[in-house]
């Protein structure tokens, strides 16, 4: 039973590594949770290569989400705004407070963007996320026929090995550029031997980068660079490897910061002013034996930090942090060939290049191949890992089973919400869902479990009014379940707020697992039933299906953290302004998409309409890799129950990848509305909707999938 918080800040190479250690032996009763602003973190030294196309994304990044799925640590995907570091409490933008007993920052630098004009117009090198998130853009930005201008601001390693990466890529595209090196200095890469200066110039002056010396940037505008003494370098982009600059909220915060703003910390990696954080890497300053800011300090850094984070917990000894002052320089030139420097030798060739791509696989590799072994598979395997959110339902024959069996044989017509109370002519509509935890991170838990819920309400055209929660939390420390507790219920105010409800009371238990549930109640006529659709309505869905497969492919250790990402912003965006749009418009009906798949919820649309449907499979929009994942084999838990519906439909769609994506349960899915060709066409026009269907007259099949 975990009794206390450990979270780290920052997915940095030495957070990366030691998450992976700690992984191997965990830290008893502690609980571990990453905080980063981004799922995929890049390697700095792969970085050049990726640019000039050696490496691809994945090569080149490492999957946190992958890696805290296999090391059990607690994933929280948002980015710090601040620290209270008397109450020990860390502030997110899109969160609600997270408190820790021990805390351990590495969240990388920037470039120092204070010069007037380049927050706004420049590009920098770091944090690397950023760049590569840009790169891609800057690859195919349209220039209209003329050859975009673009300077690299620092003549260091990181400039050298960016300018030519990126000349090499261009070449390789056969598309024109022109290249220009700015820097402050008279010359190039100042702590690096004459050799390699004569090496690295002889592959600028090949590359045709104009080398601009002496030219220190005092303000930089959407078109041009202007020097303290007026001189101009006309571009379209200017991107900056120039010395770092920390985060402003450490020093805010009240820690220990040198003159810079990065945090000191002394021989153990700690604080000096706060005992219980940490920090290494780039935002770290080290008061006792000062080194550069480079990734291999950060690398090495990691086992120390391990040992002295465990020792914290523990109460053993720390050991205090060697690292050589001097060490192996590799700088990639662009083009497979490479320099190199240690101990004041020098080195460079294609066979540099070799050793150095080595080097950086063997390390990457040991957060893809080398992972640590996903802990449910020790005692589960794939075939009896259950999901969770919607996937965790009961199948629809055993609930019309057992419902019939209640009702002795009496037929109900199911809807998204039942009439609670109507009396002269006020009527009162209640609905109840929720599901099985899919996520650590129980403030997004809140948010999405009340989305969904709010759902069946909006299905039925009734504006929810108030809620009421049912929370089971799973065992913990008491100190763990009230800041649990508190995530959870933040997490459900802030969605409630956004749909205009209010939070009336509600029941909460401990049990094995997290189990999370609303009532949600509406007050008013409602505007649409399931199953009034009618022959020539189209049907439209206003969000992507295949929620199911992708969190089962998580669980599995299976999804990409883009994709991951990309389900992430489908199952935190509510459906409040579709809802809202729908109002100025004819719905003949509606229903939402959740457990049964979207084929199970056309199926009950049909039920006593007297029509039938024509699903357009190929029109269904699906969520990133959904399709991809359902070709592999990877599917929710749910599906073998929801497979016999197909019984019910004429199947003419030949791809059954596609078909399962179909079936697939959705957690905190869209809205599904039959609605005549007119409306159909005005909120197509409008966007973020799909058509996938029509209405028909009744045939043989409720529904035909074509």
């Amino acid at each position: 039973m975990f009794e206390r918080d450990l979270v780290f800040i920052g997915g940095g190479h030495s957070h990366a590594l030691v998450l992976r250690m700690l992984a191997m032996k965990p830290l008893t009763g502690v609980r571990l949770t990453l905080v980063t602003d981004t799922l995929l973190t890049p390697y700095s030294g792969m970085l050049p290569g990726y640019m000039a196309g050696h490496y691809s994304l994945d090569d080149t990044h490492i999957d946190l989400n992958k890696l805290c799925r296999a090391a059990g640590v607690r994933l929280i995907h948002d980015r710090v705004i601040g620290l209270d570091a008397q109450h020990k409490t860390i502030r997110l933008a899109n969160h609600g407070d997270l408190r820790y007993d021990r805390v351990s920052i590495n969240t990388g630098s920037t470039p120092n963007l204070t010069i007037p004009g380049a927050a706004e117009f420049a590009v920098g090198v770091k944090p690397v996320s950023q760049l590569t998130a840009m790169w891609q853009r800057l690859l195919e930005a349209d220039y209209k026929g003329k050859t975009p201008h673009w300077a690299v601001v620092g003549a260091g390693a990181a400039g050298v090995e960016v300018i030519l990466a990126i000349a090499h890529r261009f070449a390789r595209l056969q598309k024109p550029i022109r290249l220009s090196l700015v820097y402050s200095s008279a010359d190039i890469l100042p702590n690096y031997t004459p050799r390699i200066r004569r090496v690295v110039s002889d592959a600028l002056a090949k590359a045709g980068v104009e080398r601009v010396a002496n030219f220190s940037v005092a303000e930089v505008r959407k078109d041009r660079l202007i020097s303290a003494n007026n001189l101009e370098l006309h571009l379209d982009k200017s991107i900056w490897c120039t010395p770092a600059t920390a985060p402003h909220w450490p020093q805010d915060a009240g820690l220990d910061v040198d003159h810079n703003g990065f945090i000191t910390v002394n021989q153990y990696l700690q604080s000096t002013s706060h005992s219980d954080v940490f920090a290494v890497g780039d935002v770290s300053a080290m008061t006792l034996t000062p080194r550069p800011k480079a990734g291999v300090f950060a690398v090495r850094s990691a086992p120390f930090l391990r040992h002295n984070l465990t020792a914290a917990f523990t109460d053993q000894h720390m050991r205090p942090v060697r690292l050589q002052k001097d060490f192996l320089s590799l700088l990639a030139l662009g083009d497979q060939r490479a320099v190199g420097m240690r101990n004041g030798f020098s080195f460079a060739g294609r066979w540099v290049w070799r050793w150095k791509d080595r080097i950086d696989r063997q390390f990457m590799a040991l957060f893809s191949t080398a992972l640590p072994q996903m802990q449910a598979s020790d005692s589960m395997s794939d075939n009896t890992m259950h999901c969770a959110g919607c996937g965790s339902k009961l199948g629809p024959e055993l609930l019309s089973e057992t419902l019939a069996e209640l009702h002795q044989g009496k037929h109900h017509q199911a809807e998204d919400a039942a009439l609670a109370f109507n009396s002269g002519g006020h009527q009162l509509w209640q609905s109840i869902d929720g599901f099985r935890s899919f996520t650590d991170d129980l403030y997004r838990l809140g948010q999405v479990v009340t989305h969904h819920a709010v759902n069946d309400s909006y299905a039925m055209g009734i504006a929810p009014s108030s809620a009421q929660v049912w929370a089971n939390l799973a065992f913990s420390h008491p100190r763990i379940a009230r800041r649990d507790f508190r995530l959870l219920m933040s997490g459900i105010q802030s969605a409630l707020a956004e749909h205009d409800t209010e939070l009336i009371g509600g029941h909460s238990t401990e049990g094995l697992e997290t189990h999370v549930a609303l009532v949600v109640n509406g007050e008013g006529t409602a505007q649409w039933h399931k199953s009034n659709i009618q022959a020539g309505d189209w049907l439209l869905l206003n969000k992507p299906i295949g929620s199911g497969i992708l969190l089962a492919a998580d669980m599995q250790g299976k999804a990409h953290a883009l994709a991951i990402e990309a389900l992430w912003a489908q199952l935190l965006r509510s459906n409040r302004a579709f809802f809202q749009q729908l109002q100025t418009h004819t719905v003949h009906a509606a229903t939402d998409v959740t457990g049964f798949g979207l084929i199970g919820h056309l199926l009950e649309m049909t039920d006593g309409s007297g029509c039938s449907i024509a699903l357009d499979a190929d029109a269904v929009p699906l969520m990133r890799d959904a399709l991809t994942l359902s070709e592999q084999g990877v599917h929710s838990t749910l599906l073998p129950q929801l497979t016999p519906l197909l019984l019910r439909c004429k199947v003419e769609c030949e791809n059954t990848a596609l078909v399962n994506c179909l079936l697939d349960p959705q957690t905190q899915g869209g809205l599904l509305i039959s609605v005549p060709p007119a409306t159909a066409e005005a909120l197509l026009a409008q966007g973020d909707v799909w058509k996938i269907g029509e209405v028909t007259e009744a045939n043989s099949k409720p529904i035909t999938v074509r």
